[in-house]
């Protein structure tokens, strides 16, 4: 348990992370892009529900002896992409709400289902961990890239 409760916890903690950071946009920079193509803030929030729903559907499938090979690498990265595409259209709210759901779901999987885990499914369940890291940090880079160097501020303001 000792195993489940440090996952869960960094799972808590980038949430926590990622969400510190979402007051840091303005309103109207919620939907705009990082540079390089990243993803803007509510299109992250919305991939990572959509692929921390995914695993959580998958593994829900699994062990009720579902199958689970109806797709594929390829098949998810498209399905991936539909979602991106469609959730552009939903309020912030919605996309907010439905990041929220996925994280609570994902979390009481976890708790709910570790025993019923193998070793290296448990171990599978780290991925959405980094997976979240990842786009939080593409977040901070965005936000960086946003706001003006510290000197360049102090001399807007005294100019």
């Amino acid at each position: 348990m000792e195993k489940l409760d440090r996952l869960v916890g960094a799972i808590q903690e980038e949430d926590r992370r990622l969400r510190e950071l979402l007051p840091q946009f303005p309103p109207d920079r919620r939907e705009k892009a990082g540079t390089g193509g990243t993803l803007s803030v509510k299109e992250t929030l919305g991939h990572l529900a959509f692929w921390d729903s995914f695993a959580v559907l998958f593994f829900e499938r699994k062990l009720r002896g579902d199958r689970t090979d109806d797709g594929g690498a390829i098949d998810f990265e498209q399905r991936n992409r539909q979602e991106i595409k469609r959730l552009r259209s939903l309020p912030w709210l919605d996309v907010l709400e439905r990041y929220d759901d996925a994280t609570l779901r994902l979390a009481q999987f976890l708790r709910a289902h570790w025993a019923d885990l193998s070793d290296r499914e448990r171990n599978d369940f780290a991925t959405p961990l980094r997976h979240r890291r990842h786009h939080r940090l593409l977040l901070q880079r965005t936000l960086g890239e946003w706001r003006p160097p510290a000197r360049a501020a102090q001399q807007a303001g005294t100019a």
